[in-house]
């Protein structure tokens, strides 16, 4: 990329507070620090919607960071939109835009669209998560424009056109395998990380561990996240009596998720929908296999169990857990290369 001159602009709902946050967003902190040192001399700004709840300014890893403190509050929606506008304009007056990219197909799509309406300047958007199924107000800002859409994995990108018939290209995230910790030996039989909520399908996750507690008492098991249904899942753990088996942690800094991983030998993941699933990719190159459906990027390989019921799931887990003890070894799924290189040629174009 022609560097000299070139100015990239990020619209996010939510970006990291400080350098020291690593669970706002983790795959997009990993691709802006790769892409920061590749291109060393482009200038970089992001503009970030809702979170920080903060309209301070300030520098992460060499990046301009600019909050609009929306909030998540639904009655500053329409002053945050002309708040980026006006933000988009000044930045532009001082330093020409030359691309603008914005994640998911919502409000930061739409602010990247009606900006580039009035001033030629490239419309990259990267579908995130959910954006892609029914009901998204949004999706019809993009139609017939000169938007570019990325979408991050095979069964998002089938979903969005099935949808909305909205066509798009598929660049998937890469890792930042300096984070990780030294492989340990095993000390936790099955992990679950993500979010408490419905779309991770803990009732089904703990329907699984029930079952194989059945043959083994002493299965050990921990899960990761925090979220509106906690509650709800500590009650069917101890109805269950499996307190002795599943462990809660709650909400932990990415550092010491990837150091769980590494003690772990299985990743139970009972998500009925994944757009990408970086969580893959964390638990492959730390050691662990995979027990999933098929969501986001699942592949058929030996290390990934992709399954079609609870049943097949439970089984699935048998399997593996029964399997004679191997020494662990980490799988990279996606080269840094593939990522960062694509996003370069399309800001390039």
């Amino acid at each position: 990329m022609n560097t000299e001159g070139s100015h990239i602009v990020f619209l996010t709902p939510g970006f990291a507070e400080s350098e020291m946050d690593s669970t706002t967003i983790p795959a997009l902190q990993v691709y802006l620090k790769s892409l920061r040192k590749a291109l060393s001399n482009t200038k970089m700004t992001v503009l970030t919607f809702q979170f920080p709840f903060s309209n301070k300014t300030y520098d992460w890893h060499g990046i301009k960071v600019i909050p609009l403190k929306g909030s998540n509050k639904r009655y500053k929606k329409l002053y945050t939109w002309k708040k980026a506008l006006q933000s988009l304009k000044e930045i532009n007056s001082k330093n020409p835009i030359t691309t603008i990219h914005s994640f998911w197909i919502g409000e930061c799509s739409l602010i990247g669209n009606r900006f580039l309406k009035k001033h030629s300047i490239k419309h990259i958007t990267t579908v995130m998560g959910q954006d892609v199924n029914i009901g998204n107000r949004y999706v019809k800002f993009l139609i017939n424009t000169s938007t570019k859409v990325i979408t991050l994995s095979e069964n998002q990108k089938i979903k969005l056109f099935e949808n909305y018939g909205v066509d798009s290209t598929i660049i998937p995230w890469h890792l930042d395998t300096e984070s990780f910790s030294e492989l340990q030996n095993i000390s936790i039989d099955i992990l679950g990380v993500g979010s408490l909520n419905k779309i991770k399908n803990y009732s089904v996750f703990i329907n699984i561990i029930d079952g194989l507690a059945k043959t083994t008492p002493k299965l050990k098991v921990e899960i990761i996240g925090e979220g509106k249904m906690r509650i709800q899942l500590e009650k069917t753990i101890k109805e269950r009596h499996l307190i002795n088996n599943i462990t809660l942690i709650g909400k932990l800094p990415r550092e010491q998720v990837l150091k769980k991983m590494s003690q772990a030998k299985l990743l139970l993941h009972t998500s009925t929908y994944e757009s990408f699933g970086f969580v893959f990719l964390e638990s492959l190159y730390a050691g662990m296999q995979i027990v999933s459906f098929n969501v986001g990027i699942a592949k058929a390989i030996p290390e990934w169990q992709i399954c079609k019921s609870k049943k097949e799931m439970e089984e699935a887990c048998k399997l593996i857990l029964s399997a004679p003890k191997k020494e662990k070894k980490r799988i990279r799924l996606i080269q840094e290369d593939t990522c960062v290189s694509s996003y370069i040629k399309l800001y390039n174009e």
